[in-house]
C-alpha cells in the first residue's frame, strides 16, 4: 500500500493533467453496495484502505463532489485500484450508527479506514476539486493525517512547523474540538506575536474561546493595539462571541436527556464578566438561560426569553432569524410559532427601512434580507 501511494504522489503531476485532457464521461468511482461492516469485511480481504464518502440527500456540494470530483478519470482509476469504496447516507439507521465513531460532524466527509483495526486513519472534509482531491488523499495517506499526526504530538513533538502542519491536518479533517484543545496552549508563548504576526492572529480569532486563557488575558489587555492593528469592528466580534459562547458551557445534560445550568459556577462567569467590564452581562445572562431552553425544548419559555432580550437589548436580525429556524425546526405550537412569525414580521419591516435609508448609496446590507423574514414567517404560519 505504502509503495503505491509514493508511486501515486510521484505520478501525481501527470495523473492531473491527464484528468484535465479526458473527457467527462467516466464510470467514475466503483462504490460497493452494501452496508458499512460488509464493506469493511470486503475491504479487510481484499488487503485496502475503506474509503467511505460520508454524504446527505440535501447536501450540494456532496452532490458536485459526486457529479465532478468521483468521476475524474484520474480519480476514478486511483480510488478504484487502491480503495474499497463505500458511500454511506449518513441519514439512513447505518449512517447514524457510524457517525459517531467516523468522526462525522459536516458534509461531505471522506474517511479512510483500517480495516484490520477499524480505525480512522485519515479524513477529509468539505468539497474539492480532482487535482486538489487527489493531493489531499496522497498527503494524508503518506503521514499527515490524524492518525500519524497525532501520534507523533503524542511522542512529544512540538516545533512550531510540525504544530503548523498538525493544525493544518486537524483543520482539513473539521477536527474543531482538538483544535480548540491544542491551540490555545500552544498561542501562551506567543501572544505578544499575535500584534504583528496575522497567521498567529487568525489562529487566536478561529480557536480560542476560553475568556480565561491566557490568549484572551492578553488580548484584553492590549485591545486597542488589536484594534489598531486589525480594526475595532473585527476585535469586538472576537470579544463579543467570546463572552456569548462559554456561558453555554455552564449547560450541562444529564443521564436522562435533561439539561441544567451550573448556578454556581455561572455565578462565578457573571462575576469574572463584572471584572472584566463587560457590558453585555446581563444580556449575555438571558442568552445563555435561552439556550438553556432550547437545549431542554422549552419554547414557551425559550420564547419569553427572546421578547426580553428583543424589547431590552440591541438584537442583531441575525440573531432573530436563527431562533425563528429553531423553532420552525422544532416546536410545532401553533400559538409559539406564530409568536416567532411576528418577531420575522418586525425585523422584515426594519429591514426594508434601513433598505430604503441607503436609497441609491450604492451600499448593500449584509444579513438576512426583508424576504427572508417574510418567507419564514409564512412558513411558521402554515406549519409546513
Amino acid at each position: 500500500m505504502k509503495k503505491l501511494l509514493v508511486c501515486i504522489a510521484l505520478c501525481l503531476p501527470f495523473l492531473t493533467s491527464k484528468a484535465q485532457e479526458q473527457p467527462a464521461d467516466t464510470t467514475g468511482i466503483q462504490f460497493l453496495h452494501g452496508t458499512y461492516a460488509e464493506a469493511l469485511q470486503a475491504a479487510k480481504e481484499a488487503g485496502r484502505l475503506l474509503f467511505v464518502d460520508c454524504y446527505t440527500q440535501w447536501c450540494g456540494p456532496c452532490k458536485q463532489l459526486a457529479k465532478i470530483t468521483f468521476r475524474d478519470p484520474a480519480v476514478a482509476e486511483f480510488y478504484n485500484e487502491s480503495f474499497t469504496c463505500l458511500k454511506l447516507d449518513m441519514e439512513t439507521p447505518d449512517g447514524v450508527a457510524q457517525k459517531d465513531h467516523l468522526g462525522v460532524s459536516a458534509y461531505p466527509t471522506m474517511v479512510f479506514v483500517d480495516p484490520k483495526t477499524n480505525e480512522v486513519v485519515h479524513k477529509m472534509v468539505g468539497f474539492s476539486g480532482p487535482e486538489e482531491f487527489l493531493k489531499r488523499t496522497v498527503s494524508g495517506l503518506t503521514g499527515n493525517n490524524i492518525s500519524t499526526m497525532t501520534a507523533r504530538y503524542d511522542a512529544g513533538e512540538r516545533s512550531d512547523e510540525f504544530m503548523k502542519e498538525y493544525f493544518q491536518v486537524l483543520t482539513d479533517a473539521n477536527a474543531t474540538d482538538r483544535l480548540a484543545q491544542l491551540v490555545p496552549a500552544w498561542l501562551d508563548d506567543k501572544c505578544e506575536a499575535m500584534l504583528t504576526d496575522k497567521d498567529l492572529f487568525g489562529y487566536f480569532m478561529a480557536y480560542v474561546n476560553d475568556p480565561y486563557s491566557k490568549p484572551f488575558r492578553y488580548f484584553l489587555d492590549n485591545k486597542a493595539a488589536f484594534e489598531q492593528q486589525y480594526t475595532d469592528r473585527v476585535t469586538a466580534i472576537k470579544e463579543s462571541r467570546i463572552w456569548n459562547m462559554h456561558g453555554r458551557t455552564y449547560v450541562a445534560k444529564a443521564d436522562d436527556g435533561t439539561c441544567t445550568l451550573d448556578e454556581n459556577a455561572f455565578a462565578e462567569y457573571k462575576k469574572y464578566m463584572k471584572d472584566n467590564k463587560v457590558k453585555d452581562a446581563a444580556k449575555i445572562e438571558l442568552a445563555t438561560r435561552m439556550y438553556l431552553h432550547e437545549c431542554n425544548n422549552a419554547w414557551k419559555d425559550y420564547i419569553t426569553c427572546g421578547d426580553k432580550l428583543i424589547n431590552k437589548y440591541d438584537v442583531d436580525a441575525l440573531e432573530i432569524y436563527n431562533w425563528a429556524l429553531r423553532i420552525d425546526k422544532n416546536c410545532t405550537d401553533t400559538k409559539l410559532r406564530n409568536h416567532a412569525a411576528i418577531w420575522c414580521d418586525a425585523a422584515a419591516r426594519e429591514i426594508e427601512a434601513a433598505t430604503a435609508a441607503l436609497g441609491n448609496s450604492g451600499m448593500m446590507r449584509m444579513g438576512p434580507q426583508a424576504t427572508h423574514f417574510t418567507a419564514l414567517a409564512q412558513k411558521l404560519r402554515t406549519n409546513e
